[in-house]
């Protein structure tokens, strides 16, 4: 007889989608978490999306106060101040409001979940040892769900110190002075996002990325060429196709970043923003069975079972990409199949998102991605400045995508950089996933005026018959 069901370890998304589902499936759950504070909800909520996103509102409120004249609305910009403590002691209520929500109310309150703190440590299969830095107590469960996540990588030639040479971890304290200027490695979400917040401020930015083009997991140029013709415009200078070789903190207290060009940038601060260390090792993962590769990745197989049939895993430490609306799927996943049911999780209908200004958002392939793959394609894609709701509310930048199969015109990828581009993203997502057809996706109205027509007549474009023939 065991102490739970299912005893997950890691309350992120992963664990605590897993360890919710299960709950309602009718099991005994325990949810075992190591941080004591800000961890019930993992990385995203503490240290990752929602913290970004709290800071990305302040952060485009000014924007838009910046601009308001081009509205008709004459703001002093003299008497503007920008409060950077406030901002941040919002950002942290935000914080807390979640994980306190997510652990008291879903968990504790809702569904009856033991939430126990402390690190987790495998004894075998069934048995988990907790210890919370002062005491150790072990658990028995029939199925254990491994969801601990990551942190971000210290990569040694960064020489990272948290002070001059940072990571995500420390970018999101807007406790800390801004630096007048920094270097940004790598143009994922995390580079993007604070380059843009950054820009916002009058911080004079620099993003470097080694591969040719920016947002390295988007393969079309079309939307890539037009985000960073964006950033420029917005002065935030981009450096594709040369990796950064060394950063080091001068004694005057700059930071010089030598890229492997031999190009030297002098700036304030470094941000890097590449790379994510994998939270398994130290576990007794292997020493119990659990096959991992070399960098710590668990290996599953479409259930999310480990190669140990009563132990899961989901998230950042499973392959693919390292994203919420993944690891959260994973979980359910997970749950289902404890619960003896059919779930399944589609790699090719992950949406990715990039909160920036103008967003960036993605799902399923590109037209390059499906050339690779021997499908042949069509396409459509249409300019923001085609649709009379954003011409109306001043948001004309930016280009949408579909791509379908050609002989069948099933939806399998769509890209889209433009306004509320992580909100339209949805649609082409629930398409990609339910094998939708353009004409079924143009034919079902789409109410007016909204951005969201853009959709429909991305759609139509494809096949020719879209009212916009620029």
């Amino acid at each position: 007889m065991y102490d739970y069901d299912v005893v997950c370890i890691g309350g992120g998304p992963g664990g605590s989608a897993s360890a919710m589902r299960c709950a309602d499936r009718g099991k005994k759950v325990a949810l075992i978490e190591a941080r004591t504070r800000n961890g019930s909800g993992g990385t995203c909520v503490n240290r990752g999306c929602i913290p970004t996103k709290a800071l990305m509102a302040s952060a485009n409120l000014y924007a838009s106060i910046k601009e308001a004249a081009a509205f008709g609305i004459n703001v002093d910009m003299s008497a503007v101040t920008v409060d950077f403590k406030a901002i941040d002691k919002r950002k942290n209520q935000v914080i807390n409001g979640l994980g306190f929500g997510l652990e008291a109310m879903l968990w504790k309150k809702a569904r009856g979940i033991t939430v126990i703190k402390g690190r987790a440590r495998l004894l075998d299969a069934h048995t988990i040892e907790v210890d919370n830095g002062k005491t150790k107590k072990t658990v028995t469960a029939e199925n254990i769900v491994i969801a601990v996540g990551s942190e971000p990588a210290e990569i040694p030639a960064f020489h990272v110190d948290h002070e001059k040479i940072i990571t995500s971890n420390e970018i999101m304290d807007f406790s800390r002075p801004l630096p007048s200027s920094i270097v940004i490695i790598g143009s994922g979400a995390i580079g993007l996002e604070y380059g843009h917040i950054y820009s916002i401020y009058g911080v004079d930015v620099t993003i470097v990325e080694m591969m040719p083009n920016l947002v390295p997991a988007l393969h079309d140029t079309e939307i890539t060429d037009a985000v960073k013709a964006s950033l420029e415009k917005r002065g935030v200078k981009v450096k594709c196709g040369s990796g950064i070789a060394a950063v080091e903190v001068q004694p005057d207290g700059k930071v010089k970043s030598t890229l492997a060009n031999g190009e030297e940038l002098w700036s304030d601060e470094v941000l890097v923003a590449i790379g994510r260390t994998l939270n398994t090792r130290g576990m007794g993962l292997e020493e119990v069975g659990v096959k991992m590769e070399k960098n710590g990745q668990i290996v599953t197989d479409e259930h999310m079972r480990t190669s140990v049939p009563n132990i899961f895993a989901a998230g950042d430490i499973t392959e693919g990409t390292q994203l919420s609306d993944k690891a959260q799927r994973q979980g359910l996943v997970i749950a289902e199949t404890i619960a003896g049911n059919d779930y399944y999780i589609n790699y090719d209908a992950i949406p990715a998102t990039m909160f920036m200004e103008p967003e960036i958002a993605m799902v399923g392939l590109t037209v390059a991605d499906a050339e690779e793959r021997g499908i042949e394609v069509i396409s459509g894609s249409l300019p923001f400045s085609s649709n009379e709701k954003a011409m109306a509310i001043g948001k004309t930048e930016g280009v949408m995508k579909v791509v379908a199969r050609k002989d069948d015109h099933v939806i399998i990828g769509a890209q889209i950089f433009g306004h509320e581009a992580c909100d339209l993203i949805a649609e082409f997502t629930v398409a990609v996933e339910n094998g939708l057809t353009l004409e079924q996706v143009y034919n079902s109205m789409h109410p007016h005026p909204t951005v969201t027509e853009m959709i429909l007549e991305t759609c139509k474009r494809a096949v020719g018959l879209s009212f916009d023939k620029g």
